[in-house]
Formats: structure tokens, C-alpha cells, sequence
């Protein structure tokens, strides 16, 4: 009987041995992923930290780009404001070149005119002195 006691003793223990084995493993494997979990959680602070960083960059170059499409569109209205500005101003040179076409064109009919005003006076007066 006492050589049952031993082998149940003995069977007892080494189940107990591998009962304490397999607790320190899982005691082992529980601080790893606590570890884990922690690095984890830090990491996924800091790309919490790196996701709002870029959110409001992403935000920033969306008001720049805003603001360079209004830009774009206010210099296009400019430039057609300004080719507007260049047709007026050609079409103005024009009538004024026109104009002292015409003004050159009338003075020259002035002075004939005159010549023949001039040279009437002259005839009535040697005319008149007959």
C-alpha cells in the first residue's frame, strides 16, 4: 500500500509540477500581451496624435487651394476685364485717328475755302474800284 501512496504521491506531484508549469506560462504569456498592449495603446496614441495632426494640415491645404481657385477665378475676370479695357481702347485710337483724318481733311477744305473767299473779296473789289 505504501508503494500506492508513492505512486499517487509521485503522480500527484508531477501533476502539480505541470499544473505550476502551465500557470507560470500562462502568468508569462499574460504579461507579454499586457506588454503588448500597452506598446499598442502608445502606438495608437500617437498615430491618434499624428491623424489629427494631419487632418488639420489636410484642412489647411483644402482653404489654400479655396483660396487659389477664387484667386484663379477673380485673375481671369481681371484678364477679361482687361482684354475688354485693350478692345475700347483700339477702337478709341481708331475714331481718333479717324477723327483727325477727318479734321486734317476739313482743314485743308478751310483753306481752299479761304483762297477762294479771298480771291472773290479780291475780284468784287477790283470790281467795285472799276
Amino acid at each position: 500500500m505504501d508503494d500506492i501512496k508513492q505512486q499517487w504521491s509521485t503522480a500527484g506531484l508531477e501533476q502539480f509540477s505541470h499544473l505550476e508549469d502551465k500557470i507560470f506560462r500562462t502568468v508569462e504569456e499574460i504579461r507579454t500581451i499586457r506588454k503588448e498592449t500597452d506598446a499598442l495603446r502608445s502606438e495608437n496614441s500617437r498615430l491618434s496624435i499624428e491623424l489629427n495632426e494631419k487632418i488639420r494640415e489636410n484642412e489647411a491645404l483644402r482653404e489654400e487651394i479655396s483660396k487659389l481657385t477664387q484667386g484663379a477665378v477673380e485673375s481671369e475676370k481681371l484678364r477679361g476685364e482687361k482684354d475688354s479695357l485693350q478692345q475700347q481702347v483700339e477702337t478709341m485710337r481708331q475714331t481718333e485717328t479717324e477723327t483727325l483724318d477727318l479734321l486734317a481733311q476739313f482743314e485743308k477744305e478751310r483753306e481752299e475755302l479761304r483762297d477762294r473767299v479771298e480771291k472773290t473779296l479780291a475780284l468784287l473789289a477790283s470790281l467795285d474800284s472799276r
